[in-house]
């Protein structure tokens, strides 16, 4: 009995290290937002120099005469640092850099990051014009039955006034306001409908094969997969961390897209060429699993897979 009770005298308390704080030796910076970030910022440490650490972000039009103001700002449990959420930070303007030094609960000693900013200038702000839509669609892939389809290939498929074709002199004119907490850009879309006044109405007038896939739904309404862009005026934001561009309707209704820049798209040994820039929708809604495989209709109205909306920014 007494050898029992001096072994348990001699017992370690488990509790004591947690604590006493001695285990906490972390000081890293686990989140930074400043103001008018886009996107996250990008956090390391040097492997070669524990003491040493790099973050990158995103500014949307730094004017780096000034602090920045940080936003918002995570460290390690019980750590400290040289600034904090709602402070700001100086950087130099010839190194566009600045230094946030942070300082272990207890023993760890300190880590200086070097905090760097590359500038971005929102390039979808100012006046676009549509100089093309292009669908990749179809069904039955793995037969060839999935192609790119220009929908102005045949003119028989939509009305000469007010199909696709009462787009094309539209313009798209993209206002810059701000950045959100979030980190995504933000403004105003008018899509302004040119000389005709028209906006292009997606009903089908071409072919329709007969199969059983269109014996009883016979689609010709494709409105819901190509009115994409609002019509007039919405709002749009941009999130530079999945690159979506999201239009919001006055209604609520919101659209997603991302901006592919000029060069060849090759899919399912398919190719499609953007010229200056497009913006691709995708998801479109499919009319059945399995449609008129190798026909326009099929690719176009059936089964769309995504719509590439082709622009030319205006000098």
């Amino acid at each position: 009995m007494v050898a029992a009770v001096s072994l348990g005298s001699c017992q370690k308390d488990p509790l004591k290290e947690v604590e006493d704080g001695d285990w906490n030796k972390e000081k890293r910076i686990i989140s930074l937002s400043f103001e008018r970030q886009a996107g996250d910022a990008s956090i390391s440490i040097n492997a070669d120099n524990q003491s040493k650490g790099t973050i990158e972000v995103t500014i949307v039009n730094p004017d780096l005469s000034e602090p920045l103001l940080i936003k918002k700002m995570e460290i390690s449990y019980g750590a400290t640092a040289s600034v904090a959420a709602g402070e700001t930070l100086a950087f130099d303007e010839t190194t566009n850099t600045a230094e946030i030094t942070v300082t272990a609960a207890t023993g760890g000693g300190t880590r200086v990051y070097t905090v760097s900013v590359n500038s971005l200038v929102e390039n979808l702000e100012g006046t676009w014009e549509i100089t093309g839509m292009d669908i990749f669609g179809g069904t039955g892939a793995y037969y060839g039955g999935v192609d790119f389809v220009d929908l102005f290939t045949d003119a028989s498929w939509w009305d000469p006034t007010t199909g696709p074709a009462a787009e094309m002199d539209n313009t798209l004119e993209f206002v810059f306001e701000g950045v959100d907490d979030n980190g995504r850009t933000y403004g105003t879309c008018t899509n302004n409908a040119g000389e005709d006044g028209l906006y292009a109405d997606f009903v089908w007038k071409g072919e329709i094969p007969e199969d059983e896939s269109t014996a009883n739904n016979p689609v010709t309404d494709v409105n819901y997969n190509y009115r994409k862009i609002p019509a007039g005026e919405s709002t749009w934001t941009r999130d530079y961390t999945n690159g979506t561009i999201t239009f919001t309707t006055a209604d609520n209704v919101t659209t997603s897209c991302t901006m592919v820049e000029s060069g060849n798209i090759e899919y399912w040994g398919k190719t499609l060429t953007v010229d200056d820039n497009a913006l691709k929708f995708t998801g479109l809604q499919s009319a059945g699993s399995w449609g008129p495989i190798y026909s326009a209709y099929d690719k176009v109205v059936y089964a769309p897979w995504d719509f590439y909306v082709q622009i030319k920014k205006k000098q």
